[in-house]
């Protein structure tokens, strides 16, 4: 189950989660150093091109993090979306590894009706056909999710 948990943290905003947690958001030098490499022109704040050259995985989420609907994502609003998808992610472990009732690292068609995204998706998900979805396939249905998601939101 750990290896399905850590492939799961890997979806989404991995590539540039910016160690945003609430209790060293406000003075993170790292995240403010990456902050500031994606900010290309430094006037504080990331464009939508300066996302889409640097950052991919932000630009892809670009409406969901720009809260304020500016067009432009500011230090607080990346740590506050990040803070949010992390809080996510940990929950959707939790059930995902409850679910895991024999501790296979993998979920039967049974043991996913505990989660029902998974549940309602299951032979899409599980590509292999073997009738047990792994942490590689539920990541990867999950990056899609995401994807599109982030696509219906422009």
């Amino acid at each position: 189950m750990k290896r399905m948990l850590c492939l799961l943290l890997a979806v989404g905003l991995s590539q540039t989660v910016y160690a945003a947690d609430k209790n060293h958001a406000n003075d993170d030098p790292q995240f403010d150093q990456q902050f500031d490499a994606v900010d290309t022109n430094h006037d504080g704040k990331i464009s939508r091109s300066e996302a889409e050259l640097q950052a991919p995985a932000v630009a892809e989420a670009f409406e969901r993090i720009d809260t304020n609907h500016d067009g432009y994502l500011s230090k607080q609003e990346i740590k506050t979306f990040t803070t949010a998808m992390l809080k996510s992610r940990a929950e959707f472990n939790r059930r995902l590894h409850a679910a895991d009732t024999d501790k296979n690292d993998k979920l039967s068609k049974e043991e996913s009706k505990a989660i029902p995204i998974l549940h309602d998706n299951f032979e899409a998900i599980d590509t292999n056909h073997d009738g047990q979805l792994t942490g590689k396939e539920i990541a990867e249905f999950l990056r899609a999710q995401l994807k599109a998601h982030n696509a219906q939101a422009k």
